[in-house]
């Protein structure tokens, strides 16, 4: 693997933010890329980067996102290379997770893409292959590096991943309840 790329992995790695004091007050807006800090998720959590790409409301609070990332030269061949005007970012599509308004609220809106461009991104996910859309390359080993940064990713959302479970159960008891 080339040397630069495993020096770009450790800087991810040792990436922090300073505070970012912020509170949004509209409503998320589905195809809007959002960035702001992982502790402000969870005040536990390090105080990371954290980018995403709201695709979907799928209940009256929750919204399905997908994690983006401005570490484009990571990309594999199932993330989405998109040009923002200002940056690159990947949108990786197999690491989704479940925010609620109140959520996605503590983020900064950066940027928005188009419906269409949302489409596109879930017809991808589904298995479509357009030629348009932009992709970085397929991971030959195992050990290879953008492998472990796809896991890195996930760890940091992975307990916002499994939460539209929770969720649902909880709607499910609310309706026996009744």
């Amino acid at each position: 693997m080339a040397k630069w790329l495993n020096d770009l992995f450790e800087d991810y790695m040792e990436e922090e933010l300073d505070d970012i004091p912020y509170s949004n007050q509209t409503p998320p807006i589905i195809g809007g890329i959002y960035f702001g800090s992982l502790k402000s998720l969870d005040t536990n959590k390090p105080n990371k980067p954290l980018f995403f790409l709201v695709v979907d409301k799928v209940d009256d609070d929750l919204y399905e996102v997908l994690k983006v990332s401005d570490h484009y030269e990571f990309a594999t061949n199932i993330d989405i290379i998109l040009d923002i005007g200002t940056m690159k970012v990947i949108v990786e599509i197999d690491n989704n997770f479940y925010l609620k308004e109140d959520e996605i609220g503590k983020f900064i809106l950066i940027h928005q893409i188009t419906e269409e461009e949302v489409n596109k991104i879930l017809a991808f996910r589904d298995g479509e292959r357009p030629s348009y859309l932009k992709t970085g390359f397929t991971p030959i080993f195992e050990e290879d590096i953008r492998n472990k940064f796809h896991q890195e990713e996930f760890n940091q959302i992975k307990d916002y991943h499994m939460r539209v479970f929770e969720i649902l159960s909880e709607d499910e008891e609310l309706l026996e309840e009744e």
